[in-house]
């Protein structure tokens, strides 16, 4: 599974939740998709925090195959949207990445004890963008053609 966000700003947010600033390499780009189809909306009903409950649902939807990317709300920011893309759907080469541009983190964000507070309004047309290592990238393009 893919995982990308709505925004470049959901993205990091979702990274850093995810990580300790020691974790983070300093050779992070950024890169937006361009789906032929919009994303449908996940059809999730349960808790959000429940991790279990959550990964059942992504399990089974991606190995249903039947859409190639779903909307699902951010844990985060609930009214803000992640976007999951299935590798093992067909579709998936036919995705359009946009050049790796270097993305490097705010060192205020990356202090210890420092709340982030933002809103931004969910690209509901397309997933825009996704935060990858170079590596990350490299591997995941090889592993679509």
């Amino acid at each position: 599974m893919l995982y990308a966000s709505t925004s470049l700003s959901l993205a990091c947010l979702e990274l850093l939740v995810h990580l300790a600033p020691s974790q983070i390499p300093a050779d992070y780009v950024y890169t937006s998709a361009d789906l032929q189809n919009p994303p449908e909306i996940a059809g999730f009903r349960g808790d959000l925090k429940n991790e279990d409950a959550t990964r059942r649902f992504g399990c089974t939807w991606a190995t249903d195959v039947g859409s190639l990317a779903i909307c699902v709300p951010s844990v985060i920011i609930p009214i803000e949207f992640n976007v999951l893309l299935n590798p093992i759907h067909a579709g998936c080469t036919d995705i359009v990445w946009s050049e790796p541009k270097p993305f490097e983190f705010d060192k205020r964000l990356l202090k210890a004890g420092v709340g982030v507070s933002c809103r931004h309004p969910p690209n509901r047309e397309r997933p825009r963008a996704s935060l990858l290592t170079r590596r990350q990238q490299a591997d995941a393009v090889r592993s679509y053609l």
